[in-house]
């Protein structure tokens, strides 16, 4: 379903939507990235707790 252009009665002007399939936004690359620190995070923890418990 999309939607074609709607009026806004409060702002008096026609509003258009946005074509989310052109480009990301830049929330989207944020949270990536975000996404890709946490996992390499996640990951150093999970290799630091294995080789602490090999040791013993």
């Amino acid at each position: 379903m999309t939607l074609g252009r709607w009026y806004d009665p409060i702002s008096e002007r026609w509003i258009e939507p946005r074509d989310r399939r052109t480009a990301p936004s830049a929330r989207a690359e944020d949270d990536a990235a975000f996404e890709s620190r946490r996992t390499q995070r996640v990951d150093r923890i999970w290799r630091a707790l294995v080789d602490c418990c090999a040791r013993d």
